[in-house]
């Protein structure tokens, strides 16, 4: 239900069943969009087809854009034409395997594999009906898909312990694995970054603290909250990076931000080798939101996994709750209230982090993606049914 740019957890699979020879051909189809290629094959080997819809080829047309109506049709009939252009784009392929990647395409998928004989697998990348944002009839369609169809996959395989515990006992499944969202081994060696440190580049002082944002800048993830935090804050004491993908104007918010305060800074996305090694140049990573679904509350994001690599302490807002359990278990983080956020970032500032810096580099060391991924050989290489 993308156009597959930024889907590291789909590359990083893509890439470990290939080079381990579990699979010898992977394609991912995603949505076609102006200025994308149609086909493509990354360094890894993965090829990603692109399928355009009328929604994504008209959608700066002047008469969409006027009629509200007319592009409500138009997406949906985009929508079925995406549906039956991947069954038969599968059925051209015909696969040992079809993985489907978020609950609402998995009618497409099941219908995808049986035309084809393959096997269906699911690998929802969060608690696909407890989504931030879903919420409606659009909740409750995904809800009645997912319950319908998830029988019909042989494995299931999930981001952490709480989703698979909430799959297991909700749907009654014994087929339920789990990969974490670990980096691979390549990406976890931090190594000089080509712009040089954050501090050298944002002439940041080194007294002060540096706290980072990593990942998707949109929306509902703590964004407005944490600029407004920071600009109350000395720059003295505290700084902070942004750095991921921005969407819905946050490039514009942000870049008002980083003018108007000396302590607000933002850094574009970078690939995802790079990223522990762009993190390391923080002190503490940052993760505070005001309101969470019960995904987010469950949720094991790219980040804590890039931070622990990279050597960082970890601040998050206790409804966070297995986040803010790991980090304080491992004694390598805090948690608190969200209206509590600015008090514990002054805390933070006045504590010796060197005993949590090396508690988080204890529990990085085993939690490398080729360790985790080693499922992938049993999903793929079980007997076809």
């Amino acid at each position: 239900m993308n156009t597959a740019e930024n889907a590291s957890r789909l590359y990083k699979e893509a890439a470990y069943t290939l080079k381990n020879g579990i699979c010898r051909r992977v394609v991912v189809l995603a949505f076609w969009n102006e200025g994308l290629a149609r086909n493509e094959t990354t360094t890894d080997g993965l090829e990603i087809k692109r399928l355009p819809t009328v929604l994504h080829r008209y959608k700066n047309a002047v008469f969409l854009r006027r009629f509200v109506l007319l592009r409500k049709v138009v997406a949906l009939l985009s929508l079925f034409q995406y549906a039956f252009d991947c069954i038969q784009t599968t059925r051209r392929l015909n696969p040992d395997h079809v993985s489907c990647h978020n609950a609402f395409m998995l009618p497409v998928a099941w219908a995808a594999a049986r035309s084809t004989g393959a096997t269906l697998e699911y690998l929802p990348h969060e608690l696909e009906t407890e989504r931030a944002g879903l919420k409606g009839m659009f909740k409750r369609i995904t809800t009645l898909i997912e319950r319908r169809f998830i029988r019909s996959a042989r494995n299931v395989v999930v981001v952490c312990e709480p989703i698979h515990e909430w799959y297991r006992s909700t749907y009654e499944l014994d087929n339920v694995y789990v990969v974490r969202n670990v980096p691979e081994q390549a990406a976890v060696q931090v190594r000089p970054v080509p712009e040089g440190s954050f501090r050298e580049r944002f002439n940041i002082p080194e007294a002060a603290t540096l706290f980072i944002y990593q990942g998707q800048i949109s929306i509902g993830r703590g964004i407005d909250e944490l600029i407004d935090v920071f600009s109350r804050l000395e720059p003295t004491i505290a700084h902070i990076v942004f750095m991921g993908y921005t969407e819905g104007g946050y490039k514009d918010i942000l870049g008002a931000a980083v003018q108007a305060h000396s302590n607000i800074h933002f850094q574009p996305a970078v690939p995802r080798d790079q990223i522990v090694s762009y993190s390391a140049g923080a002190d503490v990573g940052i993760f505070v939101v005001p309101e969470v679904p019960l995904n987010d509350r469950f949720a094991l994001p790219n980040k804590f996994f890039e931070w622990s690599h990279a050597g960082l302490p970890m601040l998050f807002s206790d409804n966070l709750e297995y986040l803010s359990g790991l980090a304080r278990e491992g004694s390598f983080g805090w948690s608190c209230r969200f209206e509590e956020v600015e008090s514990k970032i002054l805390e933070i500032c006045d504590t010796d982090l060197e005993p949590f810096v090396e508690s988080v580099r204890r529990f990085a060391a085993p939690a490398v993606w080729d360790q985790d991924a080693k499922i992938f050989a049993h999903i793929y290489r079980q007997p076809l049914a």
